[in-house]
């Protein structure tokens, strides 16, 4: 059994001593015996008591002594350093009092054991003290844990802190002082509970609520309501009202209510989770592993692009969908399109992210390796908002390959890591390009961002997969604390060094994605057609070497066209995948050359030239020159239907009798070309005597053609 000295033990049930704390003075071992101090006794002089070492032994083998601890006041618990000379000289000046009979054993011993001991005022007097300061310092030295810091004075807790005053006819606090003696203040007001009542209800009823009014306004209300009788009386009299001032209803709105309480009533609950809750944890704590959680989000890019097919047409500002792993901070996917949030653009973004990236940056201009975006895995865990991954179309995709998860709404910071994404592609890309708004950083009458639009959508996502890609091998900090494989290893903490160590040491949650079940069930699906001319869609012809080998385009020739199941890469219209055969994967068919103007474009332009030209014809459904015709063309309708009624008692039989001459007679009267004689030459020369412009010549008949109907 160890019985160190200036321990504390908790004394229970025993008969020897009362119930409560002790602190171990000293042992005697030669009269067998233990120097206790009570350190619940809180009175100024306390003497110590003397309990034998074999009935202490025998409390702490019955378990009735046991060790504890005693918790210092907070005023001693300071740095040597931080404390100021003054209490540094009082503390040392109260230990000198002290030091000469603190350490002599039997004094201690006496001074334990009898009633009266004369060796403290003996030694009182040798050093001119006061006997009873001496008996103070010496129960403070005891209490404190017997070292030096024991006596430090304790003018922290000079005034009561923390304590309400309780004023009688004299206010509390510096009286109310004018500025020149010209005045007289206002008698200084003294609150009572009654007025404190008064406060509580009104900061109840105008403060502390959602859209609370101010403080000021608050305690304008509050006179109002409780003291409108005052003012009034006071002003009738022509003195001051006996009111409390706006620095004591201010200073009472603290001690009435806690910060806390004043935080939470004066917001939402949403609002107070999300920008004013204590953040003492994070959600990347219990996600440590690339591949357990991938976050998704959508946001509208802060830049105006325009069409590549007229740089004129100013097309707004794109979407930007953006896939981050919760674990290595890596970007695994991205979509940039001129759609709103919705799934149609969010099935992309998870199509890019699932599958390799290479023909993906190709398609922008971009050529990079497999290894420098290695991220064409499925996570465990999906991670989305209450908005467009929440539909059945949703569910029934991307159920059977991952796990949905759904934030809380208006809590966008419990998807933290793709929310910083934005922010960091924002101001390493977008806000530099020219278009950009800026966030809505717009001074009042500056340049409208529209005009300065000069980026097609292509090139803006050009700019933002460089940035995706130097995210991804930029060094960011918190990663060097989520594992240790990074110091292991001796790899910078980047984003792709987290990923791609984790991977080689099989730490991680990712699956390896089939790139038919992805394409098949996320990209959009789309009906196309097969014609003579190839696979048609939007305008757009594709083919593939089993189109020609099947030759389907003769068949569709001879047969008529025939509908087939596609998917459209939004991104591109270089190629789509189209299912041949119902039972059969989807085939990657290339554009046509016939089609070639719109190569190297997102689909987005094919809809652009379609728009395009429904406007023009909404615009000219018929040109005025034909109006003009039709209207030409009733009116002699109308005329040819009056001279008709003129030939209607002629038979059908002398209207068609006799056609050839009087074709020759109407030649005759409306040319005034024909001879009466005329023979036709044989060798179709032309005389020099006859004028060519007065003469016409009729060349030799063929034969008739045979015709397969009526028609001509």
């Amino acid at each position: 059994m160890e019985l160190p000295r200036n321990s504390v033990w908790s004394v229970n049930d025993s008969e020897l001593l009362k119930d409560g704390l002790y602190r171990l003075l000293d042992i005697f071992q030669d009269v067998e015996s233990v120097i206790l101090f009570s350190l619940d006794d809180t009175s100024a002089t306390v003497r110590p008591i003397a309990v034998s070492l074999e009935s202490f032994i025998e409390l702490f083998s019955s378990r009735k002594a046991q060790k504890a601890h005693y918790e210092l006041p907070s005023y001693l618990l300071v740095d040597e350093e931080n404390i100021s000379d003054d209490y540094i000289g009082r503390r040392d000046k109260n230990y000198g009092f002290i030091k000469g009979i603190v350490f002599d054993r039997s004094f201690i011993f006496d001074y334990a054991t009898k009633r009266r001991s004369s060796q403290l005022a003996k030694y009182a007097k040798e050093i001119g003290a006061d006997r009873k300061s001496l008996a103070r310092l010496l129960t403070l030295y005891w209490r404190n844990g017997q070292d030096k810091m024991a006596l430090l004075p304790a003018f922290s807790k000079s005034g009561g802190a923390g304590r309400d005053r309780i004023p009688t006819t004299k206010p509390l606090g510096a009286p109310k002082q004018p500025r020149t003696t010209a005045f007289d203040r206002a008698a200084k007001f003294i609150v009572s509970d009654e007025d404190k009542n008064k406060f509580k209800k009104a900061l109840r009823k105008y403060y502390l609520k959602e859209s609370g009014l101010t403080l000021a306004k608050t305690y304008k209300n509050l006179l109002k309501d409780s003291y409108s009788k005052e003012i009034s009386l006071a002003e009738a009299c022509g003195r001051y009202p006996l009111i409390p001032t706006k620095k004591q209803f201010s200073y009472w709105s603290t001690k009435l209510f806690s910060k806390e309480q004043i935080i939470k009533q004066r917001t939402s609950e949403n609002d107070y989770l999300r920008n004013k809750r204590g953040a003492l944890g994070s959600i990347t704590d219990r996600s440590h592993l690339p591949g357990g959680h991938f976050e998704i989000d959508a946001t509208v890019a802060d830049v105006h692009i325009v069409s590549e097919l007229g740089s004129h047409y100013v097309l707004g500002r794109p979407t930007i969908y953006i896939v981050a792993d919760r674990a290595s901070r890596m970007i695994v996917g991205m979509h940039v399109s001129l759609y709103h949030a919705s799934w149609r653009a969010a099935r992309q973004a998870l199509t890019n992210s699932f599958l390799p990236k290479s023909d993906y940056c190709k398609s922008f201009g971009l050529e990079i390796a497999d290894s420098e975006w290695p991220c064409a895995h499925i996570p465990k865990e999906l991670v989305c908002d209450n908005g467009e991954m929440i539909g059945i179309q949703p569910q029934r995709a991307l159920t059977p390959m991952t796990q949905l998860s759904f934030t809380p709404p208006y809590r966008p910071d419990c998807k933290g890591v793709v929310e910083k994404r934005f922010d960091t592609l924002n101001n390493e890309v977008v806000h530099e390009l020219l278009g950009t708004t800026r966030g809505g950083n717009v001074v009042r009458g500056s340049r409208d961002p529209r005009k300065d639009a000069i980026y097609t959508l292509k090139e803006v996502t050009a700019e933002i997969i460089k940035a995706v890609l130097e995210h991804n091998r930029s060094i960011l900090d918190g990663l060097v604390y989520s594992s240790p494989l990074l110091i292991e290893n001796d790899l910078s903490p980047t984003p792709l060094n987290y990923w791609k160590i984790h991977l080689a040491k099989h730490r991680h949650e990712l699956q390896s994605a089939n790139s038919d079940e992805v394409i098949a069930r996320l990209l959009p699906s789309a009906e196309v057609s097969m014609t003579r001319s190839g696979i048609y869609f939007n305008g757009m012809y594709y083919s593939c070497s089993e189109v020609e080998e099947r030759n389907l385009a003769s068949v569709a020739r001879s047969s008529g066209r025939w509908r087939l199941e596609a998917r459209i890469d939004e991104n591109t219209t270089n190629y789509i995948y189209v299912r041949l055969d119902k039972n059969r994967e989807f085939i990657k068919c290339n554009l046509l050359p016939r089609s070639r103007m719109l190569g190297d474009k997102s689909m987005y332009e094919s809809d652009f030239i379609r728009d395009w030209l429904d406007t023009k014809k909404e615009l000219t459904p018929i040109s005025t020159t034909s109006i003009d015709d039709h209207k030409h063309r009733q009116e002699t309708a109308r005329q040819a239907k009056r001279r008709s009624k003129n030939a209607e008692n002629v038979s059908f039989k002398d209207k068609t009798s006799n056609i050839r001459q009087r074709r020759k007679e109407e030649l005759e009267a409306t040319t005034n070309m024909i001879a009466p004689d005329f023979e036709v030459s044989v060798t179709n020369s032309i005389p020099d005597s006859f004028p060519l412009g007065s003469k016409i010549i009729p060349l030799p008949k063929g034969r008739k053609r045979r015709t397969n109907g009526g028609g001509s």
